[in-house]
């Protein structure tokens, strides 16, 4: 009898952990205006968010986000220059050289992609977004779904090739992982 209700202790607690585990994601965390040095990631619903930012010097930001079970959708790279004005308002214009070296004004800088393994994110397949960025003082990152059928996800993340589990946000109480890569459970 004891030995029976041993065995089904584990299938009472593992659901809602599973449950605690992905609302942790739920809201989106707190930025720190001109002074971070992080990755955030976020859900809305079955919409997720991964953004990256840095505190001024050049940074590599690297990584993978792969589904067991469904599939992950409708990538959408963010708008660098409306995120900034969501995120740090007020925030003085500055000059940045675009891809041919012409010089531009503006509130934010814009993605400069001068070749495709420079700076890129995309789907391989459907169960992976691969993503290589070089972020100078500013935000970048994107936006995806996921369908209903993904069991969990894998996030990979680096910053100038290590993994820095301290550099880590997530969700609206901007809690920080003990390890990378984060695994989501979501069913």
């Amino acid at each position: 009898m004891r030995m029976a209700l041993l065995a089904l202790f584990p299938l009472l607690v593992v659901p809602a952990d599973l449950r605690a585990q992905a609302e942790m994601y739920d809201g989106k965390p707190t930025f720190a205006e001109g002074t971070d040095l992080a990755y955030y990631v976020w859900r809305d619903g079955n919409s997720w968010h991964l953004r990256w930012t840095t505190q001024g010097a050049a940074r590599r930001f690297t990584g993978s986000v792969m589904s067991e079970g469904g599939k992950l959708k409708s990538l959408k790279r963010i708008d660098v220059e409306k995120e900034t004005k969501v995120l740090y308002p007020g925030r003085a214009g500055h000059v940045w050289v675009g891809p041919r070296g012409r010089a531009h004004v503006g509130p934010g800088r814009a993605p400069v992609t001068a070749t495709r393994e420079q700076d890129h994110m995309e789907m391989d397949g459907d169960h992976t977004i691969l993503f290589n960025a070089l972020t100078v003082g500013d935000i970048d990152g994107f936006d995806f779904k996921v369908d209903e059928k993904v069991e969990s996800m894998k996030f990979s993340l680096n910053i100038n090739g290590e993994p820095r589990p301290l550099l880590v946000q997530i969700g609206k109480e901007n809690q920080k992982p003990r390890q990378l890569p984060l695994v989501v459970r979501l069913l």
